[in-house]
């Protein structure tokens, strides 16, 4: 089966890598000058070591938006509303629509837009599936089954900023980030809570891994929805700085 993956960034890569490896034909839009089909090479081999798995479905490149056609589809591009709903309406069909989003509500980008939204690494084992209008069962069965064998935990969630599981991650971190930036505790006070058993996180390393730059976009998207999600003053000079964590090998630090 056909799958298209809009978008060639940090998720649109992962995402595209995974299909390909559970024996999909992915067609992905490059939407950057980047290396693109060594990176998917690179991407590929990665998770197929994680999941111990042999990649049994090919990828293809495509530059052009209007080529796509009317099969599965995921948008992966950033957490940005205007940038979501410019790719949706370059399509030249308006079925099988998903999106990657994390943060933004679906029927602001449009009334045939669905969600499939993956975790990051893809290899986290948990996806969240919003269902509103204007797509094949069929289509997405095949592939919810495919990663049911993986062991993949599929959650049906409504239509949300941050759905389910993003409103859980992005409190603690907002909170964590509040702490330390408003109220002045001891950072490392915090990090021993956070590093024990009552706390088995570390929102600062969870922050590289998402990327600096989507959890101030989400945290901005989740801000509009509900004032209690604060959004950490050292996010903004970071990304404009180019610290994004482990995308781009720059790790955010506090002391």
């Amino acid at each position: 089966m056909r799958v298209n993956v809009l978008g060639s960034g940090y998720m649109g890569k992962q995402i595209a890598s995974l299909l390909k490896l559970i024996g999909f034909d992915v067609l992905i839009w490059e939407n950057n000058d980047s290396d693109l089909e060594n990176q998917l090479i690179k991407e590929t081999t990665k998770i197929e070591k994680i999941l111990k798995l042999n990649s049994e479905g090919s990828i293809k490149i495509e530059k052009n938006l209007s080529k796509f056609e009317n099969f599965f589809t995921i948008e992966t591009v950033k957490e940005d509303l205007d940038v979501k709903k410019k790719v949706f309406e370059s399509l030249k069909y308006k079925e099988n629509l998903f999106t990657n989003t994390s943060s933004i509500k679906l029927s602001k980008i449009g009334n045939n837009i669905n969600a499939f939204h993956f975790m990051n690494p893809v290899t986290t084992k948990f996806i969240e599936i919003c269902k509103i209008n204007y797509f094949s069962n069929e289509y997405l069965d095949q592939i919810i089954n495919k990663l049911k064998t993986l062991s993949y935990e599929i959650i049906e969630v409504k239509d949300t900023p941050g759905f389910m599981i993003n409103k859980i991650i992005f409190n603690e971190i907002s909170f964590f980030f509040y702490l330390i930036e408003e109220e002045k505790l001891n950072i490392e006070d915090i990090k021993k809570i956070y590093s024990n058993d009552f706390k088995r996180n570390d929102p600062v390393k969870l922050v590289n891994i998402i990327g600096v730059d989507t959890c101030l976009s989400i945290l901005k998207n989740l801000n509009e929805y509900d004032k209690n999600y604060y959004i950490p003053k050292i996010f903004e000079p970071s990304v404009k700085s180019n610290i994004l964590g482990y995308k781009n090998k720059k790790l955010l630090k506090i002391k």
